[in-house]
């Protein structure tokens, strides 16, 4: 399966590098992968992370294979918006893939697309309160570290984005795989 992790200037280095983790290390079994992970910009251009990190983008949104999984990292609340050809890009591809996975404030990305419309939904603790606010329609869920609407699955703030990633292999795989991942990164999973 393919992932799309999205990363623009500014993107928060834990939201996606830890999903981007989980996906690589996931196996079926010793020799088989089970997805092809992928780092998505909206140019091909160099991308600066919130920590400085430089990062190149493995395809830019006007050549990015179809990703059955697409992960959206927090960072920019407003580049959904403001940046509109990436907006399109996100809209069509959540409407293809399997599977939307928000990191952080990769869930205000989401609302201000309507992808959240009528949904349960979570954030970064410290911006639940301004997520409602900002978007009413949004169920949001201040004491969840996770959102499983189906489709869509929301998380809490940068290290949450581990615990919807396995949640992501628990779904599409099983939730031995998952737990099995979880046991290689050495991260306490239920």
């Amino acid at each position: 399966m393919k992932v799309a992790i999205l990363v623009y200037q500014g993107v928060f280095l834990m939201d996606f590098c830890g999903p981007q983790e989980v996906f690589f290390d996931t196996q079926l079994d010793e020799d088989t992968k089970a997805f092809e992970v992928m780092l998505v910009a909206p140019s091909l251009d160099p991308i600066k992370a919130h920590t400085g990190t430089m990062i190149t983008p493995d395809f830019s949104i006007q050549n990015a294979p179809q990703p059955d999984i697409l992960v959206i990292p927090g960072g920019d609340l407003e580049i959904g918006i403001n940046n509109p050809s990436l907006g399109q890009w996100i809209l069509k591809t959540s409407k293809t893939s399997k599977i939307t996975l928000s990191v952080c404030t990769g869930a205000f990305i989401l609302a201000s697309l309507g992808l959240l419309d009528n949904l349960r939904a979570t954030t970064w603790y410290g911006a639940t309160g301004y997520l409602q606010k900002r978007f009413p329609l949004v169920k949001v869920c201040p004491n969840d570290r996770l959102t499983d609407n189906g489709s869509i699955i929301t998380t809490a703030g940068v290290s949450a984005g581990i615990d919807g990633a396995l949640q992501v292999v628990s779904k599409l795989i099983n939730p031995v795989i998952a737990k099995k991942t979880a046991n290689y990164i050495e991260y306490n999973w239920i």
